[in-house]
């Protein structure tokens, strides 16, 4: 964290790679429909993960202050139960994660951290449902084990385009079964919905796809995926952390 938000700080904009100029910037709050969630006494760790989507929490790193705000990207739709989180530029060979999910329409929200004038991606998420979280846990793909998540190992998807994004299964498998020329229509269309939006988010629906689509907090890596359950162990929220 300490390196990451000094490199952040003291790099010029002008030399930042084509991917960071995607997150160093202000982002014009206005025009974005901003969270308004009712903060509650936050017990489930790490407590950020909750808190970064409340209006006014601050954070304090070092000598920097982290003010965050959350704001809305429109709704996924969640057909199959079945989610993905990846990033959407790469389309080949993406798993879902082994936990279902609720079928619907769902907010998509993220949050955003503030440092002086620049602002960036912290946390990406989908919201279920309003209940509080009881315990968050890696989210699985087939094959993988649950490990702690404060520990020293995680799993993460890899981020070469400075963007994350969540899809349902369903949507995927629509995407995949589409011609090489539809493919493109498809990315094009979710391109110029990033471009619209400052590069910071996208939400696509075209030919039984819908895409979700952010900028991956500050620039490429790999960033993991957790499942926030409620004191009944029904997933209540599915979060990806690029605040590390």
């Amino acid at each position: 964290m300490r390196h990451l938000l000094i490199a952040f700080l003291f790099i010029s904009c002008n030399n930042f790679s084509k991917n960071n100029k995607l997150v160093a910037q202000v982002y014009k709050v206005a025009t974005h429909d901003t969270v308004k969630n009712m903060p509650y006494n936050v017990t489930a760790k790490p407590e950020i993960f909750e808190t970064a989507f409340f209006q006014g929490t601050e954070v304090k790193s070092d000598t920097f202050l982290i003010k965050f705000y959350a704001i809305n990207i429109g709704k996924i739709e969640v057909e199959s139960g079945s989610l993905i989180a990846s990033e959407p530029w790469w389309v080949y060979d993406k798993h879902p994660f082994i936990t279902k999910f609720p079928i619907g329409q769902f907010p998509v929200q993220l949050s955003m951290a503030k440092v002086n004038q620049n602002e960036f991606v912290a946390f990406s998420r989908i919201l279920f449902s309003d209940r509080a979280v009881h315990d968050w846990e890696f989210a699985l793909k087939q094959g993988q084990q649950q490990i702690p998540i404060f520990g020293d190992s995680i799993y993460f998807y890899p981020v070469d385009g400075g963007i994350g994004g969540f899809m349902d299964d369903s949507s995927y498998n629509n995407f995949q079964a589409l011609d090489t020329a539809s493919q493109s229509q498809v990315m094009e269309i979710l391109t110029k919905e990033l471009d619209k939006n400052q590069n910071l988010y996208a939400n696509i629906n075209y030919k039984n796809i819908n895409i979700i689509a952010f900028s991956s907090g500050l620039g490429d890596g790999g960033y993991a995926t957790y499942i926030g359950f409620d004191k009944d162990g029904n997933p209540c929220r599915l979060l990806t952390d690029f605040f590390d």
